[in-house]
Parts: C-alpha cells; sequence; structure tokens
C-alpha cells in the first residue's frame, strides 16, 4: 500500500511538473486544455509565471513529499489544491455546471484525495521512524 501511494504521489507530481513546463514554455499550447486566452503578451506572463509557477511550485513539494521520511511535505499541494477546489466550487455555484468543470473538479478530488492519504499512511510508516 504505502508503495502504491509513493507511486502515486509522484505521478501526480510529474504531472504537475510536465502542466509547468507546458505552461513555461508553451502556453500558447495549454491555453485550449485549461480554457484559458491570453489577450495580450503580459497575458503570455501571466501563463508562464502564475500557472506555470504554480504547477512547478506544487510538483516540487509533491516530489519531495513523496520521497521516504518527507511525507508531511504533501501537506502543500493538498491545501492549496483544496483552495482550488475552493475556487472550483465558486465557479460552479456561479456560472452553472458544465463537463469541464465536473472533469476538473473530480481530478483535483482524486489527487486530493490520494495526497492526503500518500501523507498520513507514508508518515506513519516504519520508514520515517
Amino acid at each position: 500500500m504505502e508503495k502504491s501511494l509513493r507511486i502515486a504521489a509522484a505521478f501526480i507530481g510529474i504531472s504537475m511538473l510536465i502542466g509547468a513546463i507546458g505552461f513555461m514554455f508553451s502556453p500558447e499550447a495549454m491555453e485550449a486544455q485549461f480554457s484559458v486566452v491570453a489577450s495580450r503578451v503580459d497575458g503570455m506572463g501571466t501563463l508562464r509565471g502564475d500557472l506555470g509557477g504554480f504547477f512547478l511550485a506544487l510538483s516540487i513539494f509533491t516530489l519531495y513529499g513523496s520521497r521516504p521520511g518527507k511525507s508531511a511535505w504533501l501537506a502543500v499541494p493538498v491545501v492549496f489544491l483544496l483552495a482550488v477546489l475552493l475556487g472550483r466550487t465558486v465557479h460552479i455555484l456561479i456560472d452553472g455546471l458544465s463537463q469541464p468543470a465536473i472533469r476538473s473538479t473530480l481530478i483535483e478530488i482524486v489527487a486530493i484525495a490520494l495526497l492526503e492519504a500518500a501523507r498520513r499512511k507514508l508518515g506513519t510508516s516504519n520508514e520515517e521512524n
């Protein structure tokens, strides 16, 4: 179970790293996947800086937290993903339910559940004592 959770956390971290690289080096390719549009050149800076930086920071904390003895660091991406989920909930309540909103919400819930399970389970494993 612990090895599976560690692999799941590392997979989530790598996925976030791929997102970070995409937003930083090819934001125009990421626009359609994330339903965002940069209307000016400074908008590209927002995609690269805000979204790319966000995904990069989450990937660093997630990958570091997936290492033996470091699971406490998984609290950082869990808290940030909970904040994103709160924003997603506000979006659904104000703008209405859509297929992309359902997909994004489910991905966030699964990531939160896996990372929190890893944080709790790996934090009590014998490897960390």
